[in-house]
């Protein structure tokens, strides 16, 4: 019973608190940015400092806590985030519903709004120590009072008996007790049915049709208000471990320890990517490798040159034409075109007296075939068809 009327005056001096909205606090906005909440703390906290008002240092010191407690608050985003969308409820806390039960079973009920209020409590609270206006035993006695809760509504729906870690002591450690607490508490899923939050009594329906549209209201009614007390709870256990001196902030559970490893091995990857290709993009190749190239060129040059000295270039000299082929040449060494222009240059070198047999034109100058070092060898035709056709005369 000690713990449980503790906790009940915890709950009640916080409910008996004045509310003022965190932002009324800080003197900023709702939608005000996290630079502009900032500023407005540093000028508040610099005015109502207690070493700056010494003519009333309790109302100062007061006042200051309550500018910390708020800036607490807006300063994280999931806090921020979830005090908006709960800041009415918070506001107006105090003003419990008259048919909502008290008690049950001389078990005094922790409702969603009153755990709002233990919220701005704790914000309050900064010594850390175990008695019952310090952060321990405050919170100590909060989650013993949950867990008389939590029994009571599985005695009476004869379900499975619960077990809870404790919250401990300040002097106790972070992986006997402190890791398996937040473990369990971080996932709390409450057993009370909160029948107290249905809408309809369904002896008052006049039929079958009437009653069914009653359980499914009423059936939405608990549901929601399930959802509103399990999220208040695990947000108020999120809260105190974020300022539990003896939580390890790096801890991790085997789930967000495998995410860590999977999110460090592709940023590895990543790195390992990138580092490969400015090697490839800074490489350099070594000198021994320029001069084996330089070498295998040259060579490459020379065997160009030799293969230039065996192209073998079929013109004729007569027609002044180059063929691809012998067998191009012969063909239009054929041709009436050929023999004509042909016959027209023999007729020339007889009035020149320029034979076959005449000493200032010998056959090595118009030969079938000429090679002369180093410009390709040519195949002209000249000298054989003045031989070989059977119309010139010799």
């Amino acid at each position: 019973m000690g713990a449980q009327q503790s906790a009940t005056d915890n709950i009640d001096d916080a409910a008996a608190e004045k509310k003022i909205c965190y932002y009324e606090v800080i003197g900023v906005e709702w939608d005000a940015t996290d630079l502009e909440i900032r500023k407005a703390y540093r000028r508040k906290a610099l005015e109502l400092h207690p070493d700056r008002n010494l003519d009333d240092v309790h109302e100062a010191t007061k006042r200051f806590a309550e500018i910390q407690a708020a800036y607490e608050i807006l300063s994280d985003p999931q806090e921020r985030a979830w005090y908006d969308s709960h800041r009415v409820a918070i506001l107006t806390g105090n003003e419990v519903d008259s048919t909502e039960p008290t008690s049950f079973r001389n078990i005094r009920l922790t409702s969603t709004e009153e755990i709002f209020n233990l919220i701005r409590k704790f914000s309050h609270a900064k010594n850390f120590n175990d008695e019952s206006t310090g952060f321990f035993g405050m919170a100590r006695e909060v989650f013993e009072h949950l867990v008389i809760e939590e029994e009571a509504a599985v005695e009476i729906a004869d379900a499975g008996c619960l077990q809870y870690p404790t919250f401990g002591f300040s002097c106790d450690e972070y992986d006997t007790v402190v890791k398996p607490f937040y473990a369990s508490w971080s996932g709390f899923s409450t057993r009370k049915s909160f029948s107290w939050k249905e809408k309809y009594r369904l002896s008052d329906a006049p039929d079958r049709r009437v009653r069914r549209v009653m359980e499914k209201e009423n059936k939405r009614c608990r549901e929601d208000a399930i959802r509103q007390f399990n999220e208040a709870v695990r947000f108020f256990t999120a809260f105190v471990r974020r300022r539990d001196p003896r939580y390890i902030p790096n801890s991790q559970t085997h789930a967000e320890r495998q995410e860590s490893l999977r999110s460090a091995a592709a940023s590895q990857a990543v790195r390992s990517r990138t580092a490969n290709q400015q090697k490839i993009e800074s490489y350099q190749q070594p000198d021994w490798t320029l001069a084996q190239e330089e070498d295998d060129g040259q060579g490459d040059d020379f065997s160009d040159i030799e293969e230039e000295f065996e192209v073998e270039i079929l013109k004729c000299i007569v027609c002044n034409k180059l063929f691809k082929s012998i067998k191009q040449l012969q063909v239009h060494e054929r041709s009436k075109k050929h023999k004509k222009v042909f016959q027209q240059l023999r007729s020339n070198m007889r009035r020149e007296g320029v034979g076959s047999g005449s000493s200032s034109v010998s056959r090595q100058d118009l030969g079938h075939t000429e090679t002369t070092a180093p410009y390709p060898k040519e195949h002209v035709s000249l000298w054989s068809d003045i031989e070989q056709d059977p119309r010139v005369d010799q």
